[in-house]
């Protein structure tokens, strides 16, 4: 009898390690997606989200990291300025000194970011992903 309750014990402990596997799994490409079709779309600023028109619009003054919309660039193009020494003044008010600090974060943030996707876990967690996929 002792045997008999052994083996439901040992059935109910693989039950709940093939489900914990399957939440791994699905927590891995839930990661992967995230990161790929939230932050690094090419079809939408990478700033505020928007659709990126896809006809090019002037020759761009400084060469952008991220995919902008008109508008993020404009704003990319008087930071990147104003913090070269180029531009003096704020072209609208509102690009004061705090907004200066947000462009300053947001560029720090999305240079994390970057790292991160180049880390060695990263880098693992795509390896395994791969695999995943082709199972």
């Amino acid at each position: 009898m002792a045997e008999i309750l052994e083996f439901g014990k040992n059935a109910r402990c693989a039950k709940k390690e093939a489900e914990r596997d399957i939440v791994i799994r699905q927590r891995k490409i839930e990661t992967l997606k995230k990161v790929f079709q939230c932050t690094r779309c090419m079809m939408k600023c990478a700033k505020c989200g928007t659709q990126i028109d896809s006809q090019g619009g002037q020759p761009a003054r400084y060469a952008t990291p991220y995919p902008f919309c008109q508008m993020c660039y404009e704003e990319y193009e008087e930071y990147r300025a104003r913090l070269d020494g180029k531009e003096a003044a704020p072209r609208y008010y509102w690009h004061n000194e705090a907004w200066m600090k947000a462009w300053e974060t947001w560029l720090e943030h999305q240079k994390t970011m970057d790292h991160y996707r180049q880390s060695k876990e990263f880098l693992q967690l795509l390896g395994e992903a791969e695999e995943l996929l082709r199972e």
